[in-house]
Parts: C-alpha cells; structure tokens; sequence
C-alpha cells in the first residue's frame, strides 16, 4: 500500500498536470467504451427489428388481380405446420374534431386481418384486448389522436360514416406505422387494424381479401411448408406465393462504413491521450533526474525506479478508466438511442456491454503504459554523474528515418480504397509533423515579431526551444481538425450528390401510390389542377435466387412512351426509350447496387421466380436510379406483367406545373381520389428523409471527433504548464525587469496560438487529402460523390480550431502571470 501512497505524493506535486493527463484518459476511454457497446447493440438489434417489423411472416401469398377469394385461405386453414392470416387493406379517411385538419392529413389506411391476435400479426398490446373484434391502434397514434381503450373513432368511407369502438392499443410497429403528429400526417397516413369483416363489410368486398400471411410453427418446418404452399398455388389460379426475404447485407451496407466512422472517431480520444500521456511523463521525469539520481546512491535499482515511475502510470489510467467506464456507459445510452431514432428503428434490447467493456478496459490500462514504455526505459538510465555535473543532455532531435516511414504510409494511403486509409495516413502525419511544424515556425516568426513586437518574439522562440513537445501536442489537436474537416466535408457532399440524383431519377414530382388503379385514375389525374403530365407503372418484389441464396429484387415495369419524360433512372448513352425498346422477353436492367450484388458481367444472366417457376433474364444494362434507396431492376411493362403475372399497377407518377406548390399539388390530387391514396412522395421529401438520415450520422461522428479535440485543447494545457515550469525562474526575471502581466499573459497565449494555428492550417490540408481519397472509392447507397472543399466550412473549423487552442491557453497564461520573484527564487 506505501508503494501507492508514494504515487499518489508524487502525482499531486503537479495537480494541473496530473488531473489534464487522467481527463484525457476518462474522455479517451469514455467515447471508445460508447461507441463499441452502442454499435454492437445497433448490429444485433438491428437484423432482429427488421425480421420482426418486415418479415414477420415466412411466406406471402397474393393475387394476380387486385382481390381474390377469401375461399382461398379457407382451403389452407387445414394446415397443421403453420399459421396463416388473411388480409385486406383499403383506404378511408378519418373524422375528427381536431381543428385545422385538412383533408390529406385525415389519410388512414384500414387493414383486416382474418386474426388479430397470432405470431403472424405479433402485435404486443399495450391496453386493451386483441380478441376483443374493435380497433388496434399504437401508442404513438393513441398519443397524437388523445384516444384510450374504449374511444369510438369514425371513417369516412365510401358507403357512408362507420364506427368503430378501439380495443387495443400495441406497441408502435412496422405494419401500423403512423406520423408522430398532426404536421406530419401531411407525409404518411395513418394505419389502423380491424377484424377481417368489417373490412369486407364496410366496403362491400365480402368474400375477397387482398393477401394471405403465412409463419411457419418452427424454423425446421420451412422446407416443408414451403412445398406445400408451392403445390397449393399451382392448384390454384390467380394467385401465387412468395418467401419474405430481407437482404440483410444490402440494408447494412452503407451502415457498416457509419459504424467503422464511429470506431474511429471513437478510438481517436484513446489514441490523442496517450499523446498527452507521453509528453507529461517524458518532461515529469526530466524534472526529477536529481530526485532518481540521489535514489540510485542509496541503493534503488533501476528496475525499482521504472516500477515506482509504473506505478504513477497505473495509478492515473485505473482511476482515469473507472470514471471513463462510468461516464462512457451513459454516452452509450445516449449513442444508441440517436442511432435508433436516426435509422427508425423500434427495439427495447438491453445493451449489449460485454466487448465495449473488455476493449475500454484494456485500452484504458495498457495505451498509457504503451505510451510511457519510451519514458520509463529513460528513468533506469538516469546518470548519477551527469545529474551532478549538471551535464544535461540535450534531447535528441526527430530521426529522419521517421520522418521517411511518414511519408511512405501517406504514400501508401493513395493505394487504400477504404476508409481505413485514414490509419496510415494519420500515423504518417504524426511522424512528418515535426518538419512541418518546423516550416510553419520559420513562416510564423516574421509576422509574430512585425504584429506582437517583444510578445511574439519571445513566444516564437519559446515554440522552438521545445520544439519535439510542441510539435507533438499540435499534431494531436491537427488530427481531430483533420476528421472533422472529413467528416463535415463529406457530408456536405452527400447531401449535394444526393439531392442531384433523386431529382434525376425520381420520375416527376410526385409518385402515388394507390390500393390499386382503376382505367379512368390516369385521365383523372391528367385533368388536375396543377397537373401538367402524368402515367402510371408496375413496381414488385420479385425473388431472386442469387447462387442458391434468395434474395428480394424490387423490378419496375416501365413504358417507352413515358420513361423520357418520367425518367426512373439515368443513362449514359442514349435515351432512355430506346434501351427499354430494346429489351428483349428475357432481358432485365439493373440498377448500380443490384449489379454489384449481384457481382456478373452484362450480358450474363441472373435467375428470378416467375409465374411459370424460376426463368433466366440476360443483364442488358447497368444504371443509376434512387428509386428504393437505389437498388432495383427495370423492364419494359408488358414483359413485366407477362413473366410476373401481375395485371394491375399501383403507382402513378406526375410532372407538376411550375407555378403549384408540392404540397398544393397533392391537395388537390387527394381531393378526387380521397381514402383511394396510401401514399404520396415527392423527390423533396426524399432529399429531406435521407439529408437528415446522413446529417445526423456525421454530427455523431462529429461529436466523438469533438470530443478527440477536447482531449487536444487538454493536450495545449498541459504543454503550456509544463513550459511555464520550465521557465518559472525566466518568467519571473522577466517581470523583475519591467515586463508588464499583460506582455506576460500575450506570450503564453501567442505560444498556444501558434500551437493551434500550426495544427490547424496542416489539419485542414490533410483534411483535404482525405476528402480527395475518399472521393476516390467511397459510395453511400452506391452513390459516389465529386471531390470538392466548401470554404465556409472550412471556415468555421479554422475558427474553431484556434478558438479551441486560445481557451485551452487561458489557464496556463494566468498562472504564468501570477509567478512572483520570491516563489521562483526558491523554485527548483
């Protein structure tokens, strides 16, 4: 126990010193156990909620015509291997007396189900009773409509107003998915389940439904009950199955580059620390030469000397890692809960804390042991009789052969098309930076000897008296301005290049989407208001057996009349007519994130189930769509109603008049179709869904970043105290001669803005770089972007950067100014 007391003594001779270096560690180690416990319980929640909300079913049997029989899923009823449940969607309107309402807002989409309350439905109630044959509704629509159990609500329906008492209320889900206000009731509908009748009843479809859910009872019993099905829908016209599939990999794609940006914006606090670490333990031992040369005389080895200096270190990382753990538990709360309200996603998984905990831990003990290693090595070989001859060796200078491994892994980052580049070529900016604080120095002293007279001169060569321990603690603050610089630039980017493209390939201004589309809608939605061109297309999910595993593929049946003016996707070469004309019976386009799914050359073949079992389709094309989030397949509408079956088309898309607002727009459409509309979507609400998806992903790896500068501008602090110990009998000589607190307090803040100017100039140029290699490889939902620098942006980081390393100076300025004679004289 002496031996910790003894750490713990020397450790609070400098309280500043020791208290900046264990903060660096609790930050370092707060954001990396953050961000590797809220990723993790992001990657495991994540493939469960979409299985859940999306697939709770195995297999969907759906009709060629807008309805079928109900005697159809009478027939299956009999199966003893799963669960099935009838379905039936229609649109309706709501009657409420909330004021100020218009009629889009009012927008539900009504579903029956032949069985509320099964494994297929998997609704988890709230209040109220499944069985109970009212209306189930979520919490969130409870909330916006002020509804509870027993409430009547009221529809507009197309054979008059009917009622019905509400009986659930279940947890919020993919199936009813609703707005989270009034406002937002302006995008979405409102979705409400009922029993399978009142359906049928209320819209006089007795007897039809619109879908049949099926689950098998166990995982072992798929196979089989797939055959069954498969057999069932041959012996059955007008109808065929399909598996729910969801294509995990391809919905994760682009999430797994956002979780790597995290981890390394996450591990950047760890790693600027042990910066930080180094330096405090490298000039604390210097400072102590004579106290470890007086020990060696008594008798301590220096393998008891390196264990005492050990002992300090571990003393500072374990405490440092205990509230770091502590505080990095609620940020990965936090991180996981902006995660999930970023993506959408609905789950109450515990955390999942296991590995961020084992990483945290180690990384909070063994990088300030790694850090100190070189330092502590320096205290064995401390000289008794240098330290009494007073014969200080003067620290050796940056060796050249680092200098050269730096330039090579910046080298070697050009090579690299992942963004795990930004590794090397921030290790080589480490090594190099030396030379280019040195440069920047000699650029810098001219103007701080014209602009500050005897204050920039002092604070130029005080820079360049240490100019190993400056340089380092500049390069830590240029890393973080580096990321940042990435990170906001690529953003901004995206958001342009997505923006570009949706309003490229989004197919007009408008695209509805009906319960299904009747001869006359077309005409209908021609002679709008505000309406100056409008067609309709067929969409699907078609499976695609993708080298034995199957997969979903969205394929748009598309017609050469139209696809000119309503462009679903853009070409290279040629028009967009002409290559649907070409297509052949066989021949299918794929979009750029299905063709590099798929991984085959034009002209290949890939295989999709048809109405007439599995058929072959020959790759004519490659080309760049946002429809689906870019991921999907094209061909010409009759080849697609002939090889799928399906004789009715859903979607209509419309070019406005250039004087109607979008909103006005869809107004005025839903004002002849009414309850007949599920869905509206324009390419602005695209540009908005999806700019605020990705802004909010860079402003957390944003925040981390952050954080690593916070760590930097500690790094600033700490240098500068350290050289104000250094110099305390200077400084004090320097106001005996006349030197005023303010001349004083202008030198420490000169030295800390040179220390943050030098990082920042270097750390946006290097940022720079990184946005030219990324530019080079990286893809968001197979969308690139063009390399270019937005000088505002770069603008506020600059300023950021220094106002950070001028705040950090602030402290170590005032106790600069504070020194008096008396004290420096007795000071050793």
């Amino acid at each position: 126990m002496k031996k910790w007391q003894i750490a713990w003594r020397n450790l609070m001779r400098r309280k500043m010193r020791t208290f900046l270096t264990m903060l660096s560690i609790i930050i370092g180690v707060a954001s990396t156990f953050g961000v590797i416990a809220a990723v993790n319980t992001a990657e495991k929640a994540f493939p469960i909620y979409l299985k859940e909300a999306i697939a709770k079913a195995d297999f969907n049997i759906a009709g060629t015509e807008a309805y079928f029989s109900e005697d159809v899923h009478k027939q299956m009823s009999s199966g003893k291997d799963y669960e099935s449940v009838a379905m039936l969607k229609e649109n309706t309107k709501l009657i409420t007396k909330e004021k100020g309402i218009s009629s889009i807002q009012k927008r539900v989409v009504l579903t029956g189900y032949s069985q509320l309350d099964t494994t297929v439905t998997g609704f988890k109630v709230i209040d109220g009773d499944l069985k109970a044959k009212g209306a189930v509704i979520t919490d969130r629509t409870a909330k916006v409509w002020g509804s509870k159990i027993g409430d009547t609500v009221s529809f507009d329906t197309d054979k008059g107003v009917k009622t019905v008492k509400i009986t659930a209320i279940v947890r919020y889900t993919k199936d009813l998915m609703g707005p989270s206000s009034w406002n937002m009731a302006k995008y979405h509908h409102w979705a409400v389940a009922v029993p399978l009748p009142t359906v049928q009843d209320w819209f006089d479809l007795k007897g039809k439904i619109q879908a049949i859910q099926v689950k098998a009872s166990s995982p072992n019993q798929l196979d089989a009950v797939e055959n069954e099905l498969d057999q069932f829908v041959k012996n059955n016209t007008g109808i065929y199955m399909q598996p729910m599939i969801i294509n995990f990999d391809t919905a994760f794609k682009d999430l797994n580059t956002f979780f790597l940006a995290l981890y390394i914006a996450g591990f950047l606090g760890i790693a600027l620390s042990a910066f930080i670490i180094f330096n405090s333990l490298y000039v604390s031992i210097k400072e102590r030469r004579s106290e470890f040369a007086v020990m060696k005389t008594i008798g301590y080895t220096p393998g008891q000397l390196q264990g005492m200096v050990l002992t300090e270190v571990l003393l500072v990382a374990i405490i440092g890692t205990v509230f770091g753990l502590t505080i990095g538990y609620g940020l990965a709360h936090g991180l996981k809960l902006l995660i999930f309200m970023v993506y959408g996603v609905q789950s109450n998984n515990s955390m999942e804390l296991a590995t961020g905990l084992i990483v945290s831990i180690l990384a909070g003990l063994l990088v300030p042991i790694l850090a100190s290693w070189y330092p502590i090595q320096q205290v064995g070989k401390t000289s008794v009789i240098d330290v009494l001859k007073e014969n200080k060796a003067k620290p050796s200078g940056h060796s050249k052969w680092l200098g050269i491994v730096g330039v090579l892994l910046i080298l070697s980052s050009f090579f690299i098309k992942h963004l795990i580049l930004v590794l090397p070529l921030m290790i080589g900016i480490t090594l190099v930076f030396p030379y280019l604080f040195k440069l920047f120095s000699f650029v810098l002293k001219a103007f701080y000897r014209l602009v500050f007279k005897f204050s920039g001169d002092v604070a130029i060569r005080n820079l360049n008296r240490n100019i190993g321990r400056t340089s380092m603690t500049s390069v830590i603050l240029s890393l973080g301005i580096a990321m940042i610089v990435l990170m906001s630039s690529l953003n901004s980017a995206l958001l342009q290049s997505y923006e570009k493209m949706i309003n490229q390939s989004y197919g007009g201004n408008l695209d509805i989407m009906f319960h299904h589309i009747e001869k006359e809608d077309l005409d209908i939605i021609k002679n709008t208001d505000g309406v100056k061109d409008a067609a309709t297309y067929s969409m699907q999910g078609i499976v695609w057996n993708l080298d034995g595993e199957k997969r979903m593929l969205p394929v748009y049946g598309v017609g050469a009349d139209w696809i000119d003016r309503f462009p679903l996707f853009t070409v290279e070469e040629g028009s967009h007519s002409a290559l649907i004309k070409s297509l052949k019976n066989d021949e299918i386009v794929l979009d750029q994130a299905a063709f590099e799914t798929w991984g085959g050359k034009i002209g290949e073949s890939i295989t999709l189930a048809t109405i007439d079992g599995e058929k072959t389709f020959k790759v004519a094309a490659m080309v760049n769509t946002m429809k689906n989030s870019g991921y999907g397949a094209f061909m010409s509408d009759e080849n697609f109603k002939e090889n799928f079956g399906v004789k009715y088309e859903r979607n209509a898309l419309v070019i406005k008049e250039t004087q109607i607002s979008p909103l006005q727009l869809r107004e005025n459409i839903y004002s002849k179709f009414g309850g007949r509309i599920e869905e509206m979507w324009g390419p602005e609400d695209w540009v908005s869904m999806i700019g605020g998806t990705i802004t909010a992903s860079f402003s957390m790896v944003n925040a981390l970043v952050i954080l690593g500068i916070i760590v930097s501008g500690i790094g600033i602090a700490n240098t500068l105290l350290i050289n104000i110990m250094e110099r305390v009998r200077e400084i004090a000589m320097m106001r005996a001669v006349g030197v005023t607190h303010r001349q004083i307090i202008g030198m420490i803040l000169l030295e800390g803005f040179g220390i943050g100017l030098a990082a920042t100039v270097i750390g946006i140029l290097f940022g720079i770089l990184l946005i030219y290699l990324t530019s080079t490889f990286m893809q968001v939902n197979s969308l690139t972007f063009e390399f270019g620098v937005s000088w505002l942006i770069i603008a506020i980081i600059a300023l950021f950067g220094i106002i950070v390393s001028i705040i950090s100076s602030i402290a170590p300025a005032t106790k600069a100014a504070k020194i008096k004679l008396s004290e420096a004289l007795r000071y050793e």
